[in-house]
């Protein structure tokens, strides 16, 4: 039983210790402030997030196609690259107004 309960307590101090500092001062009522930034450089960053969001697609195509597990490796490997690029420009991007 002391087992057990010690067990638990470990797995809930454990998950505590995985969370974000800034989830534990959350407020959903009061949303975060976007960075204002030009309208052309704005533009230019969508633009960016949707060109890797086309290559993103080319590459699950030709994943999709592909016979060879060897080559499908590579193709993963493009895509896991196109993935890590376009998470990071669409996080930024979330942080982000337009200014006219």
């Amino acid at each position: 039983m002391r087992t057990a309960f010690i067990l638990s307590l470990l797995v809930g101090l454990a998950g505590c210790a995985v969370v974000p500092p800034a989830a534990w001062t959350f407020d959903p009522d009061q949303p975060r402030t976007k960075l204002a930034v030009p309208a052309q450089e704005f533009a230019a960053m969508a633009d960016r997030v949707a060109q890797l969001q086309a290559e993103r697609r080319g590459i699950r195509e030709r994943i999709a196609n592909q016979r060879d597990p060897w080559q499908r490796q590579r193709e993963y490997e493009q895509l896991h690259r196109v993935g890590m690029a376009l998470s990071s420009l669409e996080r930024n991007l979330g942080g982000l107004a337009p200014v006219p």
